[in-house]
């Protein structure tokens, strides 16, 4: 198993990299779409581990294939010269009607899956790449889809799976979506996202993706779960913190999470 951290903004390099010369992460994971304004060779000047890249806006279920292509053709220095091990994007709605959404929005998993698979199957293409797509934080009843929808996109285009425990957990509190219904996902897939949740501040709240806390102890028990999982060679998690990380809030987060997964069972 390797433990990594998402580097979404520039700002935080010098964190990133103190880290990664602490040995408390073993790779990073670049939200590839803020770097494309900075060389490739630059970049891997800048890091001395693995890298894997988290791809945001693409919105490749709606944008117009020319924008699509020539996103492909802009992302693939970055692929030949960084070699990532991996290559993630989200299956979510950007837009609805022609109008931007202030929120992703999730996807209808049974209406729309032959739409999407095509869209993936011509995505990963234009990329030369396997794309690993993440599961989303559902919120509506729809989401009791998506384990079954993920696991026949998987089958029927070769495509992965970025598994976010986390998120997960936000399905299982918004639409009671059991986490054992991902058992097949999990063990199918080798790389995971793990961060923090938080409750919305309207009424009746909802569970968000936030990325803004310590991993909470529901999260902490599922990662245990499948403690042997992904303890195997060539599994990757990586974990993410956006609101005021910090160096110290970082160290001691993902220390706390690989001594509970390298922890002996009670």
């Amino acid at each position: 198993m390797e433990i990594g951290i998402n580097f979404t903004l520039g700002e935080t390099l010098n964190d990133v990299q103190r880290l990664i010369q602490d040995g408390l992460v073993d790779y990073c994971e670049l939200l590839i779409d803020n770097f494309l304004h900075v060389p490739p060779d630059d970049i891997a000047r800048a890091f001395d581990v693995p890298l894997g890249f988290h791809i945001m806006l693409s919105r490749f279920l709606e944008t117009d294939l020319a924008s699509l292509k020539q996103l492909a053709h802009r992302l693939k220095p970055y692929i030949d010269t960084l070699q990532p091990t991996y290559i993630s994007d989200h299956v979510a709605r950007f837009s609805h009607q022609g109008r931007q959404l202030y929120h992703l929005a999730e996807v209808d998993y049974r209406q729309a899956y032959h739409a999407i698979k095509v869209r993936v199957e011509i995505w990963q293409e234009l990329t030369g790449s396997q794309l690993l797509l993440e599961n989303f934080p559902s919120i509506l009843d729809g989401g009791r889809d998506a384990p079954e929808f993920f696991a026949r996109l998987q089958a029927d285009t070769g495509a992965g799976v970025l598994f976010d425990f986390s998120n997960a957990i936000c399905a299982r509190q918004n639409c009671e979506l059991p986490l054992a219904a991902w058992d097949a996902v999990i063990r199918g897939n080798r790389h995971f996202h793990v961060g923090s949740y938080s409750p919305s501040i309207l009424a009746p709240p909802i569970t968000l993706d936030t990325h803004d806390a310590e991993l909470s102890s529901d999260t902490l028990e599922f990662l245990y779960q499948h403690q042997e999982h992904l303890q195997d060679d060539g599994v990757t998690l990586t974990y993410e913190r956006d609101d005021n990380p910090g160096y110290d809030v970082l160290a001691r987060d993902l220390t706390r999470l690989r001594q509970h997964l390298t922890s002996q069972p009670d």
